[in-house]
């Protein structure tokens, strides 16, 4: 429960936060961008929190979310000529992603592992059969990407950063005790 009031606690302050930006002209959000800024946000919060407290189920929904993000902030900005062909093969991979992260936090379940390895192997096969793949323009893409959303990658940076400190201060406190 502490994990979802934190989570909710970074919702509200992200939505005031763009908000703001709209209404001083700093920024223009759509509704489909504030929505999967909240969905980043939310999900590295969820995640960061859970991984700090091994809870497995907050990391892949952590994970989960803040992928679905990532996904729909690209769908939102970026001409994808037939995104319903690409839904089944982000959501093998969102998952295998995911699920990978699990692992990480408990290396001794290798059937997340296997499970991770075995459904981003199908994402990949699947998304890689309808897609028509260049390096060029997927280099391309990503950096057109990361030039869209400096501004999100800064606020995650800055949350990280804000809960490890948090996180470190409540080690600390528990230690002198």
């Amino acid at each position: 429960m502490k994990n979802f009031k934190t989570v909710f606690a970074v919702i509200i302050f992200l939505i005031t936060l763009l908000l703001f930006f709209n209404l001083i002209g700093l920024a223009d959000f759509s509704l489909i961008e504030m929505i999967s800024y909240i969905f980043l946000v939310a999900g590295i919060s969820l995640w960061f929190n859970s991984f700090v407290e091994s809870n497995k189920g907050g990391i892949f929904t952590g994970s989960f979310v803040f992928l679905s993000g990532i996904v729909l902030a690209v769908e939102s900005s970026f001409t994808i000529w037939n995104p319903a062909r690409m839904i089944f093969p982000s959501i093998f991979i969102i998952s295998g992603i995911s699920l990978l992260f699990v692992y990480m936090s408990d290396k001794n379940k290798i059937v997340f592992l296997i499970l991770s390895l075995l459904l981003l192997a199908a994402g990949m096969f699947y998304l890689f059969d309808r897609i028509n793949f260049k390096t060029y323009v997927f280099i391309e893409a990503v950096w057109e990407i990361i030039l869209r959303f400096w501004f999100v990658i800064i606020l995650i940076a800055f949350i990280i950063f804000i809960m490890a400190k948090s996180s470190n201060q409540k080690e600390d406190y528990k230690n002198s005790e």
